[in-house]
């Protein structure tokens, strides 16, 4: 190929076409998803494409500003295309909510476009779909979201799937006096499970060899309630009231799920702390068998829409869609149809033909 025709093909990095095949099996996943939600009682929203990228600069990070696609208007405006549909959300339903709208329920199947590297594991993350439920605050919200992120797995035939269930409250409340800078390399510490940098701020913060422990053994804990429940009382005079109470809400959390759901795809992983700035309480990931990172991701964030006036928490998720298509492939319902031709002696007779059989469902071409 020369030189020249393979510069015009292509395509920037942070965006993606797919066609045909797959592109049916596409429109058919996010159909029966988009179905599921508005079952559930959420209704679509869409939004923009872009806009200022000062409305959110001050919510991205280094890395995420680094990331996000900028370009300059008409009138020399600075404008981020779409990078993250919560943010962009956030805004304009705080633009419009009263009171009076609460509680809302919102859904949104939206294309996203960030600069990603080649290598990254996550590099399909170029389509969203996902809920807000906006306004409660409650426990019975958080499990409402991810009974739903439960349900829109089993809708698309997900079988081998376990949802990590963190929180970045009690993250905050373990470390309430870091500097910006140190919380960044902490949280990366925690989400790594990287035990040794964890030990090491707590001892820069001068905590006790006790303290420093429980913080090193709390937040590479993953497993079940009932092991949770034995590490809480092992260093039970060790937590401080706040730590405590979080610990307590996510515990009743997993509880409701799994009388209300399958708890047995519930994991309490405290090294799951959120992956955006924006993240205030509970956080979860999915991850299913076989795939290298995580097919969905949700949490609260309960000061996001004070950032834009409108005051109210909200909670939900985004999954990956395009992530989960292979897993799909032998669900002959987001099969392609094999269109059969249309039979008659002239283009009119092929014309109802065609219409006859359509009309039963088959699908046919002319």
């Amino acid at each position: 190929m020369k030189s020249d025709l393979r510069g015009r093909l292509r395509i920037p990095q942070g965006t993606e076409g797919f066609y045909l095949d797959e592109a049916y099996r596409h429109n058919m996943l996010t159909a029966d998803v988009q179905q599921l939600l508005y079952r559930w009682g959420y209704l679509p929203v869409q939004t923009p494409v872009f806009d200022f990228y000062d409305s959110y600069a001050g919510l991205l990070s280094a890395e995420e500003s680094r990331n996000v696609y900028r370009l300059i208007d008409r009138e020399g405006d600075l404008l981020m295309l779409r990078s993250d549909v919560t943010l962009f959300l956030a805004k304009q339903m705080g633009m419009i909510l009263t009171a009076e709208d609460l509680p809302m329920r919102v859904c949104y199947a939206d294309t996203i476009l960030r600069h990603q590297h080649p290598d990254d594991i996550s590099k399909n993350e170029f389509f969203q779909t996902g809920v807000e439920l906006i306004g409660p605050d409650d426990i019975n919200a958080d499990t409402e979201v991810i009974l739903l992120l439960q349900q829109t797995l089993k809708t698309i035939g997900i079988e081998r799937y376990f949802i990590h269930v963190g929180s970045r409250a009690l993250f905050n409340a373990a470390f309430p006096d870091l500097d910006l800078q140190s919380s960044r390399a902490l949280r990366r510490a925690v989400v790594l499970r990287d035990t040794a940098t964890i030990r090491d701020v707590s001892s820069a913060l001068r905590l006790e060899p006790d303290r420093a422990k429980l913080l090193s053994d709390l937040f590479a804990f993953i497993g079940s309630d009932r092991e949770l429940q034995a590490l809480t009382e092992r260093f039970d005079t060790l937590f401080s009231d706040a730590e405590r109470a979080e610990i307590t809400r996510l515990r009743s959390l997993t509880s409701l799920l799994t009388e209300a759901g399958d708890g047995a795809r519930i994991r309490i992983d405290l090294s799951e702390i959120g992956s955006q700035p924006y993240h205030t309480g509970v956080v979860f990931q999915a991850y299913v068998d076989g795939l290298d990172s995580s097919v969905a991701a949700g949490g609260r964030y309960d000061r996001l829409y004070g950032v834009f006036g409108c005051d109210v928490p909200a909670v939900g998720f985004s999954v990956m869609l395009r992530k989960l298509q292979e897993q799909t492939a032998g669900n002959q319902r987001y099969a392609p149809p094999q269109p059969t031709r249309a039979t008659g002696s002239g283009f009119v007779d092929r014309v109802r033909d065609a219409e006859r059989r359509r009309e039963r469902g088959e699908s046919v071409s002319l």
